[in-house]
């Protein structure tokens, strides 16, 4: 549950019109419902990830509303040190440009690549369900990190789907 679920509930109330103006009037930075989202730190949820048998994918590290340097090559090269094993290049919120720079960087980095529509619901605009997807061969390898993750944390990997 977050900010778009709480801007759809003002839309079915009537309150507004749609998410913009939810988040203009209400639940961006500026507004009176604002919250500031908590963030834990990410070495340590990497950790919790790990010893639960999961692996982590970094989500849209360069979308829009984030700052490149707030995660460049020697932010991922540590949290690749510290469990990560992806990162989400093909995302709506990255431009062409940007996407061949965090995919140059995975690559070096030896990340596997992903990408998703980032739907959150019919609310949000311009990330249609499936506008991008992860590589087949990107997926085969996450799929076979996790299950590795998976046995090294003494877990039961669950069958995957479409297989």
């Amino acid at each position: 549950m977050g900010r778009p679920h709480v801007a759809d509930a003002l839309i079915e109330k009537g309150l507004v019109r749609d998410r913009s103006e939810a988040f203009d009037r209400y639940l961006g930075p500026q507004g009176p419902a604002y919250v500031h989202r908590y963030a834990a730190d990410l070495e340590h949820m990497l950790d919790l990830v790990r010893r639960s048998g999961g692996v982590a994918v970094v989500a849209h590290p360069w979308a829009s509303r984030h700052k490149h340097d707030a995660l460049d090559e020697e932010g991922l090269a540590r949290l690749r040190q510290g469990g990560l094993v992806g990162v989400e290049v093909d995302h709506e919120d990255h431009d062409p440009a940007t996407r061949d720079r965090l995919r140059a960087l995975a690559r070096n980095l030896d990340l596997v690549v992903t990408g998703s529509s980032d739907f959150h619901g019919e609310g949000k605009t311009g990330h249609d369900l499936g506008c991008n997807t992860t590589d087949p061969d990107e997926y085969a390898h996450l799929v076979s990190l996790a299950a590795a993750a998976s046995e090294a944390a003494g877990r039961r990997t669950p069958e995957v789907v479409g297989r």
